[in-house]
């Protein structure tokens, strides 16, 4: 009998393969946990929108931890389990460090992604990651709503910039890709989502395992009784973890961990 309870996996880069899909084998073990009672949550970046639809292919009623913690949701019913969004005020004045620096910004209002104007490259990124999203000119004049998560892309030398600048905000920043950076509210983080998620089920945090593969899920994968990096994690979070797979997203990296750990 296996000692774990809940199951917390990251999607991209970690459950789904280089192609944004879940292979067979990852599906199979997925869906063997749940028949066996252990909780499945998948913990993401991406939108609920984006990310639910995989949750639906699998016929799993199960709730998503997205924006890297901001919202909890259920998959069916859309229950909020848990939804922490940026102060407006705060959310301004990152709008405002963002466009002195000239970066790329998205901002992420509920399943709308808000930009200031459409390329062909971005296009073609969100309609592959089922992405809803509108082009609204200038950012700080035309978002009213309060965002989940804000993120900044660009050359590192500002991306760095912009980290120093934001230290004197109440956010939280991480990231999940090169040369960006993720920024939601205080206190938010994957770890601190699934922590309220484990004390609604009456779960142990020893009883969780975790997996992923950036540094968004490092906290995540630091607070579980057992986090698992994936062998293509980022060159940051293999330094700053000892317990890797040694498969990738490629190759059934989830599948072998559950394998390993959970049988």
């Amino acid at each position: 009998m296996s000692p774990y309870k809940l199951v917390a996996v990251d999607m991209d880069g970690t459950l789904l393969n280089d192609n944004s899909e879940i292979s067979s084998r990852n599906r199979e073990k997925i869906l063997q946990m749940v028949k066996e009672g252990i909780h499945v949550v998948f913990a993401t970046g991406r939108t609920f929108r984006s990310a639910s639809r995989y949750a639906r292919e699998l016929g799993l009623d199960i709730p998503i931890i997205t924006y890297n913690g901001s919202l909890i949701k259920e998959v069916i019913t859309e229950k909020v389990i848990y939804s922490k969004r940026i102060l407006n005020n705060v959310a301004r004045e990152i709008l405002a460090i963002g466009e002195k620096l000239k970066v790329y910004i998205r901002v992420y209002v509920d399943d709308i992604l808000f930009i200031e104007e459409e390329t062909e490259e971005m296009k073609s990124f969100f309609q592959n990651h089922n992405i809803r999203y509108k082009a609204v000119g200038k950012l700080s004049e035309n978002i009213d709503d309060t965002p989940y998560m804000i993120i900044f892309q660009d050359h590192m030398e500002k991306i760095n910039k912009a980290v120093e600048c934001l230290k004197c905000l109440p956010v939280s920043v991480t990231s999940s890709t090169a040369n960006s950076i993720e920024i939601m509210a205080e206190g938010v983080s994957k770890a601190k989502a699934l922590e309220h998620l484990a004390n609604i089920l009456g779960i142990d945090r020893d009883e969780i395992i975790t997996v992923g593969n950036s540094l968004n899920d490092y906290e995540m994968i630091s607070w579980a009784g057992l986090g698992v990096a994936m062998k293509n994690s980022d060159e940051q979070l293999l330094h700053k973890w000892s317990i890797i797979s040694q498969y990738d997203n490629n190759e059934d990296g989830v599948a072998h961990i559950l394998d390993r750990y959970c049988s």
